[in-house]
């Protein structure tokens, strides 16, 4: 049986997870092993709370008992409760465990060198370019690995003579535009630019050059910018961003030996420590050479992608934007997602809570954590599953391919929600080159967005039906109006007549309505109203319409079906009023004068000829009817 290993990450860290998750794939499919990566985009803004819960819901999606191993990707997680419930998870799993650059108690490490390599940029934008006034912006204030880096350029300033002031201690999040805004502040502060902006990664120095430059300042002859990372973004920059280079990659493979060895049996150190280099770019004042060719085909493939990627969500708006259902979710899905897509790869599944296609006021019957043991799989690609569109178990869906395939995989696990209410998960099974550009983000956005314009349809659909159903019923007995008479009840027997059936209508009318709303009051005389419509309901055939076709008078009709008695029918009518009087201890009188017309199959259709007919019916029985009662 293959083995499973999980892979806990923030997906905002393109190139770090593509890098990890690669690495960790080049020795697990050789264990015949598959890797599940769990993956969320939560963020540090205090405006996006509801969306963080949702994010990270996705991390309660597996059971580790069902795993080999696991792989915590800890600095890439932007809140410390993800932390902190991954680490609880994988402890009480007491399955192999592997940490990323983050101790955590119990489990084997895997770190970088943040210090050497910074320590190297430091000494060299220092002692090579003559930087002394250094202004350091890092990630958010309590990153441990940032502050390691922070300390890397302080010692280096402390060796050559100064100091890193604390005003020049800037915080910038990881955020590319937050960045570019506390360097123009500082230099608005200042009154002019430090010798050198050094950024904790190479977001952020791109955003300062990128802001700088088009403010006319030059880079590097006005300020040295530098970076860590070593991402593609930096390389790619226009200077290229000097920078500290991460061995990512090998960071995967040694994480998955170390969780083979574990597996195993065999021992393994607490914290292998893994070195960063220095590497030199245009942005420190070093010669570099134009971009080289490769990467220019890199920049032409990333277009193509970027369209096949616009292309791939208009078809999921398009597919999407009038589904109301399941079924129509289920055969839009089936266009959109053939035989498999360029951007969710050969195998994919979209799982649903159950809940998801029950409107209730402000969504109350929608998770806000975890998901449930069943799931309704709206689509799935290249899995085996008797049918698209149905409830499975969680775990079954989670690992059909899994268990039937014999080839390794890498399963990309994302939340689909809205706020911080759970809609369910897609997995998509491909290569990790999907998280460049942001793709799997924008993906998992536009899914978002399309599945609340389905909830959005379902809930105006409803209240559409709602507001139709109200302009045609009566409220004081819940019958049909007059309105419903018209748009209801008129075509259901033109329908029936033409298919050849034989019709019967009734007009019911209360007797003696006005001596009980004289003498008994008029809410008596609504009881009478009541207590007339609940027995016709309960008498009359149930594929009837009853309408309150005026203030006192009754419509009913449908098909008069063989063996049907209107006469019976009339005198049912009368015996359960009788039963409803007595039952209810009703003071009044209180009698229905029914008179009936047949629509016969091969007599051209006339409602007013037929109404006519029953109202003179009727008109005869309550003559009848008011002698008894005045004879009383």
């Amino acid at each position: 049986m293959k083995k499973r290993i999980a892979v806990f990450a923030n997906g905002w860290g393109t190139e770090y997870l593509r890098k990890v998750v690669t690495g960790a794939y080049a020795v697990a499919k050789d264990a015949n092993a598959d890797i599940f990566a769990f993956v969320n985009f939560s963020t540090f803004s205090e405006f996006t709370s509801g969306i963080n819960n949702s994010e990270f819901n996705i991390f309660q999606l597996p059971d580790l008992k069902d795993f080999d191993g696991a792989i915590i990707m800890a600095n890439s997680f932007n809140m410390k409760e993800e932390i902190s419930f991954v680490h609880q998870i994988v402890k009480e799993s007491k399955i192999p465990a592997v940490s990323l650059e983050y101790e955590l108690e119990g489990i084997t490490t895997i770190q970088t060198d943040n210090y050497s390599g910074m320590y190297e940029l430091a000494k060299h934008i220092v002692q090579e370019h003559g930087a002394r006034r250094i202004v350091y912006i890092g990630g958010p204030k309590e990153h441990l690995e940032s502050n390691e880096r922070l300390r890397a350029v302080q010692d280096v300033a402390s060796e050559n003579g100064f100091s890193i002031r604390e005003e020049d201690i800037l915080y910038g999040d990881w955020a590319k535009d937050l960045c570019a805004k506390l360097a123009d502040e500082w230099i608005h502060q200042h009154n002019g630019l430090p010798d050198a902006f050094i950024c904790a990664n190479d977001v952020m120095a791109a955003g300062i050059c990128d802001s700088l430059i088009k403010q006319g300042y030059k880079v590097p002859d006005d300020v040295m910018i530098t970076g860590y990372d070593c991402i593609k973004l930096g390389r790619d920059h226009v200077p290229p961003i000097a920078s500290v280079s991460h061995e990512w990659n090998s960071m995967g493979i040694k994480a998955v030996q170390i969780l083979l060895d574990k597996m195993e049996g065999r021992d393994c150190e607490d914290t292998i420590t893994m070195e960063t280099k220095f590497v030199s770019g245009g942005s420190c004042g070093c010669d570099y050479s134009t971009v080289k060719t490769a990467e220019l085909s890199d920049y032409y493939i990333a277009e193509i992608d970027g369209l096949a990627c616009d292309s791939h969500f208009r078809h999921i708006y398009l597919a999407t934007k009038k589904v109301e259902n399941a079924d129509d979710l289920y055969r839009s899905c089936s266009i959109v997602f053939r035989d498999g897509a360029w951007l969710v790869g050969s195998d994919f599944m979209l799982c649903l809570d159950q809940e998801f296609f029950h409107i209730e006021e402000n969504d109350e019957n929608l998770r806000t954590q975890g998901y449930s043991d069943s799931m309704d799989v709206i689509r799935s690609i290249n899995i085996d599953v008797p049918r698209s569109h149905q409830i499975m178990n969680r775990k079954e869906a989670m690992f059909r391919v899994s268990n039937e395939d014999s080839k390794s995989h890498i399963f990309i696990f994302v939340p689909v929600y809205n706020e911080d209410r759970s809609y369910g998960f897609a997995m998509l099974s491909r290569d990790m080159n999907i998280v460049e550009n942001n793709y799997l983000y924008i993906w998992t956005r536009h899914m978002n967005q399309c599945l609340e314009q389905i909830r959005r349809n379902i809930r105006i659909a409803d209240l559409t039906r709602k507001l139709t159903k109200l302009s045609v019923t009566d409220v004081l007995t819940g019958l049909y109006n007059r309105a419903g008479y018209e748009k209801i009840a008129c075509p259901m027997l033109e329908k029936l007549h033409e298919a050849g059936g034989t019709g019967a209508i009734m007009i019911a009318d209360i007797d003696r309505m006005k001596t009980i709303n004289d003498q008994y009051g008029h809410a008596s005389g609504d009881l009478a109203l009541r207590t007339a419509a609940a027995v016709l309901k309960g008498r009359l055939p149930k594929d009837w319409v009853i309408c309150r076709y005026g203030g006192d008078e009754f419509f009913a009709g449908g098909a008069l079906e063989e063996g049907m008695d209107l006469e019976e029918v009339r005198n049912s009518i009368s015996q359960g009023l009788a039963m409803e009087v007595e039952k209810r201890q009703i003071a009044f009188d209180l009698g229905l004068s029914i008179g009936v017309a047949k629509l016969e199959p091969d007599e051209e259709i006339n409602f007013e000829n037929a109404l006519r007919q029953a109202d003179q019916s009727m008109y005869a029985i309550k003559k009848e009817h008011h002698r008894e009662i005045d004879s009383k």
